[in-house]
């Protein structure tokens, strides 16, 4: 399973500590600001490297996160994939309300700021079907 992630989060201080926590637990760790560099970094990495999960915040400066699921989720019926087949997207939220509506666009899971590094590395292993490790 390739351990390629995609981080979406415009809180630096929160995008440089999961880039770094993912790093050290062994992801390839790509991390953008904004949903347009999102779906740009998406797009790129299709053919040589996909990700296999991407971390997509909700609340970003230049669009929703719920905006870059359904374009991406969109790139890949253009591209013929079925939604099983498909990136994983988590989205990440400090907020309650718009989970239904993230489901009904096409994301695998979602989980709720403040969490525990140890909770999402346990969602990103069960939707990539990566083996969990003990830590």
């Amino acid at each position: 399973m390739d351990r390629n992630i995609l981080i979406v989060e415009d809180e630096q201080d929160v995008r440089e500590a999961l880039n770094s926590r993912l790093a050290k637990a062994g992801y390839a760790v790509t991390a953008v600001s904004t949903g347009k560099e999102a779906v740009a970094a998406f797009v790129e990495a299709y053919y040589e490297r996909p990700f296999s999960c991407i971390l997509l915040d909700v609340g970003l400066p230049d669009t929703s996160g719920l905006d870059v699921l359904r374009t991406i989720r969109q790139e890949e019926e253009i591209r013929g994939l079925d939604y099983e087949d498909g990136v994983k997207i988590i989205m990440q939220t400090g907020f309650r309300e718009p989970w239904m509506e993230a489901f009904n666009q096409g994301c695998d899971d979602y989980i709720i700021k403040p969490y525990s590094f140890e909770d999402l590395a346990r969602k990103i292993k069960e939707k990539t079907g990566e083996t969990p490790t003990e830590n």
